[in-house]
């Protein structure tokens, strides 16, 4: 993503965020940054973390000082924990383990679709090709049409059905003007919006959704968002043929996509089942953790 691209959806979004930099000396190179967001739809009193230390310059206290005002600008503004996303592994999960009172809400896996290996693009057609009677698909580039915006909207309700998704996203009410307000929120940044669905043949609604944005650039990596299937709809198979469109269509409108990513819950055995068979594989872990706000933290 281009500087100005970031910036666009960091201003864009909401709530607002209390942001942080470190710097080497005074007006020297920012060699870490953090930003807390209030996060009130999980409960009250929580905020998500975000922090990173570039590499040259970490174990040398500068993610400790960092949080050690991220805890105590917390505090100020009544926060009580804070929530965020590390790395399995060192070096971001031994720092995170050090912080006291720390927990492991979520076991996260980033996994990794190669659209410039033939064997999966190729499997990915053979899939795409099982139609499910009584339903056909339909794709997109940004605006959902007109027609199809309500549905699509009660589909993306059903994201919070999936493991742990509570944790990691807002509730909230997905009609028409909601859908529109989402989707001016995925492209803020100058990412191109792809929406593949599955609608339903007699009643003409949407009933299956899968989502997918590319930088503005076109590539390399596109992300891989979120995956809802009506509850009347489960266990057709109408999840992995979407995303068998998907990464079909990625590929002819997007040349410069060589791969595909996706965060998924590891219990959310469902999903990565349809992952793997569609050529995702695990790259790492990640953690979603949680820590108390500790008045007077000193850092890890």
């Amino acid at each position: 993503m281009t500087r100005s691209a970031l910036a666009g959806r960091l201003l864009a979004e909401e709530p607002p965020a209390m942001r942080w930099a470190a710097r080497s000396g005074s007006g020297g190179a920012v060699i870490g940054v953090a930003e807390l967001r209030p996060q009130p739809h999980r409960s009250p009193g929580t905020g998500f973390l975000r922090l990173f230390v570039a590499p040259p310059n970490r174990r040398g206290g500068v993610g400790s000082a960092l949080l050690f005002e991220i805890m105590r600008s917390a505090g100020e503004v009544g926060m009580e924990r804070l929530q965020g996303t590390v790395l399995a592994g060192p070096p971001g999960e031994s720092f995170a383990r050090a912080v006291p009172g720390l927990r492991v809400v979520l076991r996260l896996e980033l996994q990794e679709q190669r659209l410039d290996q033939e064997w999966v693009v190729a499997r990915c057609r053979e899939l795409a090709a099982c139609s499910p009677s009584a339903y056909r698909l339909v794709h997109w580039i940004g605006s959902a049409p007109e027609q199809l915006t309500a549905s699509l909207g009660r589909v993306m309700g059903h994201v919070l059905d999936a493991p742990g998704a509570a944790l990691q996203m807002p509730p909230r009410t997905w009609d028409s003007a909601a859908v529109r307000v989402w989707e001016a929120k995925m492209t803020a940044g100058g990412d191109q919006l792809m929406v593949n669905t599955a609608v339903h043949t007699p009643s003409g609604e949407v009933v299956a959704a899968t989502v997918a944005t590319v930088p503005a650039g076109g590539g390399p990596v596109a992300d891989q968002h979120d995956t809802a299937v009506l509850p009347d709809h489960r266990r057709r198979g109408l999840a992995r043929w979407i995303k068998a469109e998907q990464a079909i269509r990625l590929r002819g409108h997007f040349p410069a996509v060589r791969a595909v990513t996706s965060t998924v819950n590891q219990e959310n055995l469902p999903m990565t089942t349809v992952n793997r068979s569609l050529g995702y594989r695990p790259i790492h872990g990640r953690l979603l953790v949680e820590a108390p706000v500790m008045a007077g933290h000193t850092g890890p």
